[in-house]
């Protein structure tokens, strides 16, 4: 199965759910069709510093920016249905179209991968979409702010802080 999108309305990174807790998401609109697909927060960090990179690079080498875009801070759109959980992730720059190619597989099963190549087979998931330079340099925004908003870390040992505290390894095992 393969999900393409050209010409998208939205493409952002969301949550579900409470700090600790949560649930990533990257969501997709065109103008017919609206699909999630879930990640992880390292994916979607990873992710947005890539685009940012390639952004610079883009700049520099082909002297290509982008104009003013529009901040895009809302929710994602319900219902939050995932179509597969995303694996593997690649961006590459089309010169002639002047777009960011992004493209992601599903994480396979591991009872699938058993003696066959799924790719070969064409058991594969796949999803593609085609982004301007202003939709990237905006999902690059909106990312780090989402991932950003998680739990705050301890100042003794940096590990993300539960309401309740945590079992803090520099504190030799005491609560903070």
């Amino acid at each position: 199965m393969s999900f393409k999108f050209e010409s998208i309305e939205r493409f952002v990174v969301g949550t579900v759910g409470m700090p600790g807790e949560r649930e990533f998401f990257l969501q997709l609109r065109s103008l017919t069709q609206i699909r999630s697909f879930k990640l992880e927060k390292g994916q979607a960090a990873a992710l947005a510093e890539r685009m940012r990179e390639i952004i610079r690079e883009v700049k520099r080498r082909y002297g290509l920016g982008y104009g003013p875009f529009k901040s895009d801070d809302g929710p994602l759109e319900m219902p939050v249905e995932s179509e597969f959980a995303i694996g593997s992730m690649s961006l590459t720059w089309d010169e002639e179209d002047s777009m960011l190619l992004f493209s992601a597989t599903e994480i396979p099963d591991d009872v699938a991968l058993e003696g066959t190549n799924q790719e070969e087979a064409g058991d594969i998931t796949k999803l593609e979409a085609k982004l301007t330079l202003e939709q990237a340099a905006e999902f690059a925004r909106r990312t780090i702010k989402v991932v950003e908003a998680g739990r705050r870390p301890c100042t003794f040992c940096g590990s993300p802080l539960d309401p309740s505290g945590h079992l803090c390894p520099r504190a030799n095992g005491y609560r903070r």
